[in-house]
């Protein structure tokens, strides 16, 4: 890896994965936001705002049921979301493996 910004582990040292300080990761979204992530997050954010609004004036054609309700494809897609990261959420217990499920056992070597 080159570049301060390639990856979130230090380049040498103690191999403890700490981070540096000099320059935080680029894609490391549990700190301060750089300026331009920030601006961009604020364009997604008013551009589904004005695409949620506009769902109230624009006449869909579809077919009678739920789905001619104002606003109902956002909130189906958020609630997908949602249950799709709970659904991963009970697998990762299931196919979840030990650190150590590829090493060798002691007896083979």
């Amino acid at each position: 890896m080159s570049g301060p910004h390639k990856g979130s582990q230090s380049q040498g040292g103690s191999g403890d994965g700490d981070h540096s300080t000099d320059h935080p990761p680029e894609h490391d979204f549990t700190g301060p936001l750089s300026p331009k992530t920030a601006k961009q997050i604020k364009i997604f954010l008013g551009c589904s705002v004005v695409l949620f609004i506009a769902d109230f004036f624009v006449k869909r054609h579809t077919h009678p049921g739920v789905d001619d309700l104002p606003g109902f494809y956002p909130v189906y897609g958020f609630v997908g979301c949602v249950v799709l990261v709970l659904v991963a959420k009970e697998m990762r217990k299931v196919l979840m493996r030990d650190e150590s499920y590829y090493d060798t056992p002691e007896d083979e070597q």
